[in-house]
């Protein structure tokens, strides 16, 4: 029996939910075991076909038992005799009283442009009514991280048009993958759960990319559920030193990198909801069940469930970009006329100028919780402690190897707001070190899993060993000996800045993070000068 259509305000509940604004109960009990309502979204629903799931061993999984899992009732067209979360999607769309012919051509490792080089006779048939690629795990990231955006770009390109030549009416969906405890590490992400939203930033960015850009007809957000696990305390996020009582673990016990039976089943509940449009909160987790099958309490599934239904039911994330590079700035106070000026003793930083003008309505920040070990440099008398760095709107103090430190406005931010980070670096070196950057609350929490990375390119394009098309240099007089020189003053640093905005940062919309009052920068080597913000007209 179909459950009946919600009212309008528990709709909008539902939304709000969704997205972080009201708090939801992780422990919540499952709804009924009913047949699952429609999402609702504007991607028309698939509710059967044949359906070609392309990827390698994050499709096909890495372990049992999701690796063998209803491999019967699925083809691999390789004949390696695999069900992975292939065969746990059938499983779902069963449960959910559909018919479709599932198949898998998948190999570990690979890449989307192998599949294209060397199986393309199997994905180009005409019998697709329905396919999804899933690229290798870190192809999409930046370069700079050890990806080649542009080989998964023409990649996708190339297989969309295969399909398409084939089957002009199939649907064509991206499998967005997952951050991990060892990507972070390999691919230069920072620790812990920050580098795992720094790095899923950069995957859905590169997927939405390609699907804007492609024209596919959707994105199924994986990495994002797994990552929305991690900040409702379902998933640890840490699995190395263990597992905390009452969380499972998303990844594999034998490389923290692959899916566990939860990542895999957390994978083909969004794969079930984004592709077929109805609820996966309705799904059966008791006996005969896909859940059940592979080990998972119903309570476990259930709160996948819920996040699959949350993840489908976000908007897409907005295509406009406002990330950046500040190309001037103005200082009062101890300031020699230059180009660029020299600061000689205490400063305050007066306006900004990006692409979009220039600003003076800049507003600091007051730094809290900075770990980094080194006291700050300065011109003048070293700051007390290492927290009284980088606040207000001084251009004199700079905290030294941040570490991780916050950030705090005590306000509201809008559409219009545009933060910034004013680094300073030594002279011999460009501007801009590998930074992530979240959005936090009053009390430091990290709000939703918005956050955004930040690297070289972002910021003042200043050449290592030039100072032309920076925004000021200075001489520290105090502080850390390989940034002041002996004698103290000798060595020469230079400032830069970058500015972005909530969107860059994966906001879509305002509400969701009305609780959003600072940013949390992590950097094991940025030296934040100034962080602010300011509004654009």
């Amino acid at each position: 029996m179909r459950p009946s259509p919600l009212p309008a305000v528990y709709s909008r509940l539902l939304g709000l939910m969704a997205w972080g604004v009201v708090s939801v109960n992780a422990s919540c009990a499952p709804l009924p075991e009913s047949e699952p309502e429609a999402l609702g979204s504007s991607v028309s629903a698939v509710t059967g076909g044949n359906i070609l799931f392309v990827g390698n061993s994050f499709t096909h999984g890495n372990e049992e038992p999701a690796y063998s899992y209803n491999k019967a009732a699925v083809t691999d067209t390789n004949g390696s005799g695999v069900g992975g979360i292939p065969g746990i999607f059938k499983k779902l769309t069963t449960q959910a009283g559909l018919s479709f012919n599932v198949s898998l051509e998948t190999a570990s490792g690979q890449s989307l442009a192998w599949h294209y080089g060397n199986r393309a006779a199997i994905i180009g048939q005409a019998t697709w009514n329905t396919v999804v690629l899933q690229e290798q795990s870190t192809t999409p990231l930046p370069t700079a991280r050890g990806g080649s955006p542009s080989g998964f770009t023409n990649a996708a390109r190339d297989l969309r048009s295969l399909v398409l030549s084939k089957n002009p009416a199939a649907n064509l969906f991206l499998y967005e993958t997952w951050a991990s405890p060892t990507s972070v590490g390999t691919q230069g992400y920072p620790s812990g759960t920050p580098g795992l939203q720094a790095m899923q930033t950069d995957l859905r960015d590169a997927y939405f990319k390609a699907s804007r850009e492609l024209g596919f007809t959707g994105v199924a957000r994986v990495g994002d559920g797994f990552l929305r696990a991690v900040d409702q305390n379902l998933a640890d996020p840490n699995p190395a030193d263990g597992i905390s009582a009452g969380m499972f673990n998303l990844w594999s016990a034998q490389d923290s990198r692959h899916s566990s039976r939860y990542g895999s089943y957390l994978s083909a509940a969004v794969l079930f909801a984004k592709i077929t449009q109805l609820d996966p909160r309705s799904l059966a987790t008791g006996t005969g069940s896909a859940a059940a099958g592979l080990g998972i309490s119903a309570a476990d599934a259930s709160n996948m469930h819920r996040i699959a239904y949350e993840i489908v039911a976000l908007p897409d994330p907005v295509a406009a970009r406002t990330r950046l590079p500040v190309t001037r700035a103005t200082f009062t106070g101890a300031v020699t006329a230059g180009t660029p000026v020299s600061i000689t003793g205490g400063a305050q930083l007066a306006s900004l100028t990006t692409e979009e003008g220039t600003f003076t309505n800049v507003v600091g920040a007051t730094a809290s919780g900075i770990t980094g070990t080194n006291m700050p440099s300065s011109l003048g008398t070293v700051p007390a402690n290492i927290n009284a760095a980088a606040s207000g709107l001084g251009a004199n103090d700079g905290a030294n190897n941040v570490g991780a430190g916050h950030f705090q406005f005590g306000t509201g931010f809008s559409a219009r707001t545009r933060f910034f980070i004013v680094e300073s670096t030594l002279a011999s070196a460009a501007v801009g070190d590998p930074t992530t950057v979240t959005l936090i609350n009053a009390s430091n929490q990290a709000v939703g899993t918005y956050s955004l990375s930040l690297g070289e390119s972002d910021f003042t394009a200043t050449a290592a060993g030039n100072t032309s098309a920076s925004l000021a240099t200075l001489n520290y007089t105090g502080g850390v000996a390989s940034v002041t020189g002996t004698p103290a003053g000798s060595v020469k640093s230079k400032l830069g800045a970058v500015s972005f905005s909530l969107a860059d940062l994966g906001v879509s919309d305002v509400a969701s993070v009305s609780g959003a009052t600072g940013l949390r920068i992590s950097s094991s080597t940025l030296d934040p000068n100034v962080v602010g913000l300011y509004t654009v007209p």
